[in-house]
């Protein structure tokens, strides 16, 4: 799927790099797009300093193993240089919840259908080239997870991209800042998006996201083969681990600027 990038972040296409036109935004559907794009996150999360070297060079989790889970790329030329990865809740649960146990599961208790996005990464292309495509990403990954019929995406983040977030997602926060470990102890904050709330409330990018729907054959699901679980179960990260670990005290302090506060969820709880 090719997607215009006329006015993605408020601005005109004309500031937008002319490089990101030729690419292509799709759910991985082979063994070698999902190769690739666990390779892209292993190399990214190394350099962020968020993971650990393997023999194979690729970030590979249960979760992408799992029948709940859907890898979206972007693609030039055949290569992967982009990539994010939507979990919806299922057997295995959600990544984020070995850390935000207590605040997923408020927000399951509410009837909502949750879905995680998780294993964001790039090529470090330039910053004007990025937006643009994690925009476009994006746009595939939340209709795909409307019609899955998911309520909300949630998403353990960095504190420092929190309002990247809420700026071009209308992400709120949930969860305050902890320790994540499956990311070497790096702290992060807990957001989520609620389709209904944005439905009403009409942000800023909606109609950028939704205002015009993606054909069908584009959102079908493409679940991982049992031929390819079996190659890529070997190459499960061997560091993943469930440990949840405990607030820090100063977080309310260090958030006092934030542009957005907490959910109604915490106002009702």
């Amino acid at each position: 799927m090719v997607i215009a990038t006329e006015n993605i972040t408020g601005q005109n296409a004309a500031t937008v790099p002319e490089s990101i036109f030729d690419l292509r935004y799709q759910i991985a559907s082979t063994r070698e797009q999902r190769e690739a794009a666990f390779h892209l996150v292993y190399d990214s999360y190394l350099r962020a300093g968020l993971g650990e070297m393997n023999e194979y060079e690729m970030r590979v989790t249960p979760y992408h193993l799992s029948d709940c889970s859907e890898i979206f790329i972007a693609m030039r030329r055949r290569k992967v240089i982009f990539t994010m990865t939507l979990i919806m809740d299922g057997k295995l649960g959600v990544p984020m919840e070995s850390v935000y146990g207590d605040e997923v599961n408020r927000l399951r208790q509410q009837g909502l259908r949750l879905g995680e996005v998780s294993c964001l990464a790039d090529c470090q292309r330039h910053v004007k080239e990025f937006f643009p495509i994690f925009l476009c990403t994006s746009r595939l990954m939340v209709q795909y997870a409307r019609y899955r019929g998911l309520d909300a995406l949630i998403a353990a983040v960095h504190p420092r991209h929190a309002r990247f977030y809420h700026r071009f997602m209308d992400f709120q926060f949930f969860g305050l800042r902890k320790t994540y470990p499956t990311v070497r102890n790096h702290p992060a904050v807990a957001l989520w998006l609620e389709f209904a709330r944005i439905d009403r409330e009409i942000p800023a990018q909606y109609k950028f996201f939704f205002g015009e729907k993606i054909p069908y054959n584009e959102l079908r699901p493409r679940p991982v083969s049992a031929r390819d679980r079996e190659y890529f179960r070997p190459m499960i990260d061997p560091n993943f681990q469930c440990i949840p670990l405990g607030n820090d005290e100063d977080y309310e302090e260090q958030c006092e600027d934030a542009p957005f506060a907490y959910t109604r969820l915490h106002e009702a709880t």
